[in-house]
């Protein structure tokens, strides 16, 4: 439906404040990424205590603290994953109308690839496996995930790109990259919950290649295992983008702390 639209650049927003600007980090990963290392398990349940009805379907908002069911086969996990959605700026809108095929271009295009399903949990879940990524209750002034839902004119996605960008530009609720200080996940990585959904490439068994996480601004039940599996690899709508993983470097080719200095000693 919106294969058209695929790659559009976002809308133009102002922004109140120019953020400070990231530290400079040494080791396995570049300075805009963040290394996410840690156990995957497969199948991770947790005990719900708040569950919430609305007109489709239910949705929890509370869990048994400490609680982790833990399943399956376990994947060994090292690699760098974008500390924002692209384009990975602190300070910048977030891209949308975006595919997981623009997504895998954008990424390859700068040295990457698209997130796996297992590499986006383990980073939302931490080491701890928690269900949201800031902990076991949904907390709705911590990330961008509870703005009210608008109503959406499918067809303006049909007709022209500048139908396209208006429709896209009225439902946008958004918001810069880091401009929620505390929707930050155990290993630092920004906004897995809320704000964009971000396509990842799919583990074994999904009907597509690629899936949806972390839900968007209006979803804020959306966890760290709530996959979006139903679209295929061409879609694109209003909400959609990604951020982009690497494999980290070895431990033995990590910069060591006295990396540059000249010798002094004869």
């Amino acid at each position: 439906m919106l294969d058209s639209w695929v790659g559009l650049a976002t809308l133009p927003l102002a922004l109140t404040a120019a953020p400070a600007p990231l530290a400079e980090t040494r080791g396995p990963c570049p300075p805009e990424m963040r290394l996410v290392e840690g156990q995957h398990f497969e199948q991770v349940a947790h005990v719900c205590l708040d569950e919430r009805a609305d007109k489709k379907t239910s949705h929890c908002f509370a869990y048994a603290e400490d609680v982790s069911v833990l399943d399956g086969p376990v994947t060994e996990i090292r690699s760098c994953m974008d500390q924002f959605e692209a384009p990975n700026v602190r300070g910048q809108k977030p891209m949308v109308m975006q595919s997981y095929e623009s997504a895998l271009r954008w990424c390859k295009k700068r040295g990457k690839r698209a997130c796996s399903e297992q590499e986006w949990e383990l980073a939302c879940e931490g080491p701890s496996h928690l269900p949201l990524m800031y902990g076991w209750s949904v907390d709705v002034k911590l990330c961008n995930s509870n703005k009210a839902w608008r109503p959406v004119d499918f067809a303006a996605f049909d007709r022209s790109r500048e139908d396209a960008l208006t429709e896209a530009a009225k439902l946008w609720q958004g918001s810069p990259s880091g401009r929620f200080a505390t929707c930050v996940s155990p290993f630092g990585v920004v906004d897995m919950m809320g704000n964009v959904e971000e396509w990842v490439t799919t583990r074994k068994g999904r009907g597509w290649p690629g899936a949806l996480m972390g839900g968007f601004w209006a979803k804020p039940w959306t966890g760290c295992r709530g996959t979006n599996d139903a679209h295929q690899p061409t879609f694109a709508f209003y909400e959609t983008g990604f951020r982009c993983c690497k494999d980290a470097a070895a431990p033995s080719d990590e910069p060591s702390e006295h990396d540059g200095e000249a010798a002094t000693t004869r």
